[in-house]
Protein backbone atom coordinates (compact mmCIF):
# COMPACT_ATOMS: atom_id res chain seq x y z
CA UNK A 1 0.00 0.00 0.00
CA UNK A 2 1.40 3.66 -0.77
CA UNK A 3 0.83 6.34 1.31
CA UNK A 4 0.70 9.99 0.31
CA UNK A 5 3.05 12.29 2.69
CA UNK A 6 0.94 15.38 2.68
CA UNK A 7 3.40 16.92 4.91
CA UNK A 8 5.17 18.37 1.75
CA UNK A 9 2.19 19.05 -0.36
CA UNK A 10 1.50 22.85 -1.39
CA UNK A 11 -1.17 24.75 -0.04
CA UNK A 12 -4.27 24.89 -2.15
CA UNK A 13 -4.13 28.06 -1.99
CA UNK A 14 -0.39 28.31 -3.61
CA UNK A 15 -1.74 25.91 -6.92
CA UNK A 16 -5.11 27.33 -7.27
CA UNK A 17 -4.21 29.66 -10.35
CA UNK A 18 -2.47 26.67 -11.95
CA UNK A 19 -5.52 24.57 -11.91
CA UNK A 20 -7.77 27.36 -13.34
CA UNK A 21 -5.80 27.71 -16.17
CA UNK A 22 -5.52 23.99 -16.55
CA UNK A 23 -9.15 23.79 -16.71
CA UNK A 24 -9.87 26.67 -19.14
CA UNK A 25 -12.69 27.46 -17.90
CA UNK A 26 -14.15 24.08 -18.68
CA UNK A 27 -15.38 23.54 -15.00
CA UNK A 28 -15.82 25.68 -12.26
CA UNK A 29 -13.30 25.23 -9.76
CA UNK A 30 -13.88 24.77 -5.64
CA UNK A 31 -11.74 25.48 -3.41
CA UNK A 32 -10.97 24.06 0.11
CA UNK A 33 -8.48 24.08 2.83
CA UNK A 34 -7.25 26.80 5.34
CA UNK A 35 -9.90 29.14 4.89
CA UNK A 36 -10.30 31.58 7.37
CA UNK A 37 -10.90 34.75 6.98
CA UNK A 38 -12.74 37.06 4.73
CA UNK A 39 -9.29 37.80 2.90
CA UNK A 40 -8.45 34.39 2.02
CA UNK A 41 -12.17 33.93 0.29
CA UNK A 42 -11.36 36.77 -1.56
CA UNK A 43 -7.64 35.87 -2.40
CA UNK A 44 -9.04 32.48 -3.92
CA UNK A 45 -11.57 34.15 -5.81
CA UNK A 46 -9.12 36.53 -7.32
CA UNK A 47 -7.07 33.66 -8.40
CA UNK A 48 -10.37 32.14 -10.03
CA UNK A 49 -12.08 30.06 -7.93
CA UNK A 50 -15.67 29.69 -8.46
CA UNK A 51 -16.23 29.30 -4.51
CA UNK A 52 -14.63 28.58 -1.47
CA UNK A 53 -15.25 26.14 0.77
CA UNK A 54 -15.31 26.64 4.74
CA UNK A 55 -15.81 23.38 6.13
CA UNK A 56 -13.84 23.81 9.37
CA UNK A 57 -14.96 27.20 10.81
CA UNK A 58 -18.08 25.88 10.20
CA UNK A 59 -17.52 22.82 12.40
CA UNK A 60 -15.73 25.33 14.66
CA UNK A 61 -18.79 27.20 15.40
CA UNK A 62 -21.27 24.05 15.60
CA UNK A 63 -18.81 22.56 18.23
CA UNK A 64 -19.20 25.88 20.02
CA UNK A 65 -22.39 27.24 20.08
CA UNK A 66 -24.43 25.07 18.10
CA UNK A 67 -26.42 26.60 15.35
CA UNK A 68 -25.68 30.12 16.32
CA UNK A 69 -22.14 29.15 16.43
CA UNK A 70 -22.31 28.57 12.57
CA UNK A 71 -24.77 31.47 12.18
CA UNK A 72 -21.97 33.67 13.73
CA UNK A 73 -19.11 32.20 11.68
CA UNK A 74 -20.42 32.75 8.50
CA UNK A 75 -21.59 36.03 9.43
CA UNK A 76 -17.77 36.91 10.33
CA UNK A 77 -16.91 35.56 7.20
CA UNK A 78 -19.51 37.61 4.87
CA UNK A 79 -18.50 40.47 7.05
CA UNK A 80 -14.77 40.69 6.23
CA UNK A 81 -14.75 39.48 2.99
CA UNK A 82 -17.43 42.93 2.60
CA UNK A 83 -14.51 44.92 4.13
CA UNK A 84 -11.92 43.53 2.03
CA UNK A 85 -14.36 43.70 -0.97
CA UNK A 86 -14.59 47.78 0.14
CA UNK A 87 -11.10 48.86 1.02
CA UNK A 88 -9.99 47.20 -2.26
CA UNK A 89 -12.64 49.05 -4.74
CA UNK A 90 -14.95 46.09 -5.13
CA UNK A 91 -18.03 46.68 -4.83
CA UNK A 92 -19.78 43.54 -5.98
CA UNK A 93 -17.98 39.74 -6.06
CA UNK A 94 -18.39 39.91 -10.08
CA UNK A 95 -15.54 42.81 -10.04
CA UNK A 96 -13.04 41.00 -7.98
CA UNK A 97 -10.52 39.93 -10.20
CA UNK A 98 -6.51 38.58 -10.63
CA UNK A 99 -5.04 42.29 -10.59
CA UNK A 100 -6.46 42.37 -6.80
CA UNK A 101 -3.75 40.63 -5.72
CA UNK A 102 -0.32 39.70 -5.92
CA UNK A 103 1.41 35.96 -5.64
CA UNK A 104 5.17 35.19 -5.58
CA UNK A 105 4.86 34.15 -9.08
CA UNK A 106 4.05 37.74 -9.90
CA UNK A 107 7.20 38.61 -7.93
CA UNK A 108 8.87 36.08 -9.49
CA UNK A 109 8.27 37.57 -13.37
CA UNK A 110 8.52 41.17 -11.67
CA UNK A 111 12.30 40.08 -10.77
CA UNK A 112 12.91 39.09 -14.68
Amino acid sequence: MVHANFNYSPATISVLEEVVEAVSGAIPVLIDGGFRRGNDIFKALALGAKAVMIGRPVVFGLAAKGEQGVSKVIEMLKCELELTMALIGCPTLKDINRSHVQTPRDQLRSLM
